[in-house]
């Protein structure tokens, strides 16, 4: 006789079931809190050694001399010692302003800081005030982002002093360049000098400022080796011209990086601008065929080098491109800002958008 089969127990009994969930639920809840403490230990980790960095006392070093110019924020001061090479990062100097007791207004001057020492050695010379002050009748040049050697000469008395200097052998050779200019390797900023000076001290300046740019940015570089600094200088020099808003930057980096990796030609008016040097006019069909490596509507890949000035942020943009897929972008015409696509027919419906509303501009121009 078989035995029912509705009497034959199904499982295990109620009382092993409920002691097996709740050791379940124990052995869940000491992951969770061991996870939890190795979080909290990671960033304790992370914050000491911040701390440590930002207050270690340093070994000096040779000076550099920084200029603070009057009105400058903690942030701008950050992104100068940054930029000079004295801090590895401006947030480290961002973290010592915050972690002072009795911060102090720091005087606009010229500073001679030594390598070496940590953000919060810094802080504490610059709050002892500048080794030189800057005084009302110093010189003060401002050369703007993204212009090309050509464009930089016109600002200058004697354009063709500047441009001589600027094709002086040393700076190429620096450079370990095989090109004949320079045009991309002078960093845009502003300039402080006790006379005026000539265009040659000018360019002196201005080299020795991106220098120093490029040795902190060139541990940044891919290790794969798949982009050298030339590279990056030309790129960043499209991105320069192409964006206007500073949040796009990483956008059109990222189109260019896009682009290049498919072959795909990367057709841009900038580059155009720059072989006729034709700016701030429109380009037209037939400036497209013209015969020259920096048209890169009829050639693909990037120009031989850069077409103008970049700065800082756009060389940490392509570094740092969005992560995205965008392979198009044009005006929204209002001067500064654009419309990305990934694909052509929205980039197409973007460019009717741009036309409409320029029709739009230009009807109420005439009629007012």
């Amino acid at each position: 006789m078989q035995p029912d089969a509705s009497h034959i127990p199904d499982g295990d009994p109620p009382a092993k079931s409920s002691w097996r969930f709740i050791y379940r639920l124990f052995v869940l809840v000491t992951y969770v809190v061991a996870a939890l403490c190795l979080v909290v230990l990671g960033v304790a980790t992370v914050a000491f050694l911040a701390y440590q960095h930002v207050t270690r006392i340093g070994v000096t070093g040779p000076t550099v001399a920084v200029t603070v110019p009057e009105g400058a924020t903690g942030q701008d001061i950050a992104r100068l010692l940054e930029d000079h090479g004295l801090i590895e990062h401006n947030g480290l100097f961002r973290l010592a302003l915050r972690l002072d007791d009795n911060p102090q207004p720091i005087r606009h001057g010229i500073y001679e800081i030594p390598r070496g020492h940590s953000a919060t050695q810094i802080l504490h010379q610059l709050y002892d005030g500048p080794n030189y002050h800057l005084h009302s009748n110093q010189v003060r040049i401002t050369i703007p982002e993204g212009l090309s050697l050509v464009q930089m000469a016109e600002l200058f008395e004697r354009p063709e002093a500047f441009l001589a200097a600027a094709e002086q052998p040393q700076y190429r050779e620096a450079l370990g360049l095989e090109t004949d200019t320079i045009e991309g390797y002078l960093m845009p900023d502003t300039y402080f000098f006790d006379a005026i000076p000539s265009e040659a001290e000018v360019v002196e300046r201005m080299f020795r400022h991106f220098m120093q740019v490029k040795a902190a940015l060139e541990a940044d570089l891919p290790e794969d080796g798949s982009m050298d600094f030339h590279t990056l200088v030309t790129i960043a020099s499209l991105v320069e011209r192409e964006a206007r808003a500073p949040e796009e930057r990483p956008l059109v980096a990222a189109v260019i990086l896009n682009r290049l990796e498919i072959d795909m030609p990367l057709q841009m008016d900038s580059t155009l601008q720059f072989a006729l040097n034709k700016y701030g006019q429109r380009m037209l069909e037939a400036d497209k065929e013209v015969d020259s490596p920096y048209n890169t509507y009829r050639y693909r890949g990037l120009p031989p080098g850069p077409i103008a000035s970049p700065s800082r942020s756009s060389m940490e943009a392509v570094l740092q491109p969005a992560e995205v897929d965008y392979l198009y972008f044009v005006s929204n015409a209002d001067g500064r800002t654009h419309t990305f696509s990934s694909n052509y027919d929205d980039h197409l419906r973007a460019v009717q958008h741009y036309r409409r509303e320029i029709a739009e501009q230009r009807r109420a121009l005439e009629n007012p």
